[in-house]
């Protein structure tokens, strides 16, 4: 079992919420712009920080905070990781429609995004043993995982007064793992003597080290409407999608499927997982549980989102504005999640703002951020978790930075 095991713990430790309202409408038009975007976000349902930062950075975990996390989690539980950069130019003068107020974007770009959705027995399995199980069935059923690593390039055209754009990008892959378990459960006798183990899934993960393993062609849009809002005012509804498209393994991968039920006789669990137990021959495990394994080149959907939301207007006088939407990846990994705040003009070169979000990743997180800007840079800081970001005992953290320079 020390396989089974090593891969819970493999899958389980590789985990978003992006910033969601940094982008703010602006009508002016700039000749050459040059633009940074990062982030680093976890989001949890149930693990707290103090567990995963020292899964994450090593450090003991003692009962005390396993518990406190094993307490939190539910039949369904969500972690994930959503770590990126990206750097891009724009230029209004060059105009390559003559009739189009349009100007072009180039882009460069990585990210690293993973997640799974699992259940409370698998917590408890790789953290408390199988003791508390026994004479009893861990249900590990139902767990999906997926990881990937990618870097683009991308070349687009953008409306130099709304900035609304579209941009073709295309993705090296590097590195990509997916996991399914259908059906995954573990039954042990009442004197732990007996062991019954049912599986049926399969996972995919790379046999290779190259940085280039795979490639993929995909979109990014940004569409701002204006619209008429409370008391006549204007204000702009956003379409937005990153990373939509498809990615291609070219170097093989390997897959291991996996459908059936055993049974030991005569063991006790940890006599399977120890170092000289039965599992510990890696290669006669795959004939033994009956998993299959083969070569595939896979094709799969990118990690991209689509979102709705009301902007922020950044040449409004108004001191107050709200701004809420709606974010969606297609997995199952990851929940739809609901966001909504308040923005303050302090004055014309400085906001701050205060949101609450809700799902993806995460369960209710509080987030804040300050956005600075003037003629020729503008500066945006926050957190989707600032709530988390500040305790150990809080589920998840992120904090991005957005920076600008005009000439």
């Amino acid at each position: 079992m020390r396989i089974v095991t090593l891969l819970l713990f493999g899958l389980l430790s590789f985990g978003a919420s992006a910033q969601m309202y940094m982008d703010q409408s602006d009508s002016t038009i700039y000749e050459n712009e040059v633009g940074v975007k990062t982030i680093g976000d976890y989001g949890a349902t149930a693990v707290q920080n103090g567990v995963a930062n020292r899964m994450f950075l090593g450090g003991f975990i003692d009962s005390t905070m396993k518990g406190n996390s094993l307490s939190r989690h539910s039949v369904v539980n969500r972690i994930g990781v959503n770590a990126s950069g990206e750097i891009y130019y724009r230029n209004s003068q060059k105009k390559l429609f003559k009739k189009k107020d349009w100007g072009y974007e180039i882009s460069a770009g990585v990210n690293y995004f993973g997640g799974a959705i699992y259940g409370r027995d698998a917590f408890g399995l790789l953290f408390f043993g199988n003791q508390d199980y026994i004479g009893d069935t861990m249900v590990l059923s139902g767990m999906d995982a997926n990881f990937t690593a990618m870097q683009k390039i991308g070349f687009g055209l953008y409306d130099v007064k709304s900035k609304s754009s579209v941009r073709l990008n295309l993705y090296n892959i590097n590195s990509r793992i997916d996991a399914d378990f259908r059906d995954f459960e573990l039954q042990q006798s009442a004197d732990g003597q007996e062991l019954t183990l049912m599986m049926d899934g399969d996972v995919t993960m790379g046999k290779s080290s190259k940085f280039n393993q795979g490639f993929g062609v995909g979109v990014d849009f940004d569409f701002r409407i204006p619209i008429s809002w409370v008391k006549g005012d204007n204000a702009y509804l956003q379409f937005k999608a990153q990373n939509l498209g498809f990615g291609y393994m070219y170097e093989a991968q390997k897959k291991y499927s996996f459908d059936t039920t055993i049974v030991f006789d005569g063991f006790r669990f940890d006599q399977l997982i120890s170092e000289n137990g039965y599992f510990n021959d890696s290669i006669s495990i795959l004939d033994t549980l009956g998993i299959r394994s083969q070569d595939v080149n896979s094709t799969f959907l990118l990690p991209g989102f689509i979102q709705v939301s009301k902007m922020v207007d950044k040449q409004s006088e108004k001191q107050l504005q709200s701004f809420f939407g709606l974010r969606v990846y297609p997995s199952l990994i990851f929940s739809p999640l609901g966001f909504a705040g308040a923005d303050y003009r302090f004055n014309e070169h400085v906001h701050a703002g205060a949101s609450v979000t809700f799902g993806g990743f995460s369960g209710l997180r509080f987030g804040a951020y300050g956005q600075f800007n003037w003629e020729k840079f503008g500066l945006g800081v926050g957190s989707d978790n600032f709530s988390g970001f500040m305790r150990a005992g809080g589920n998840g953290t992120s904090m991005y930075l957005n920076a600008v320079c005009r000439f």
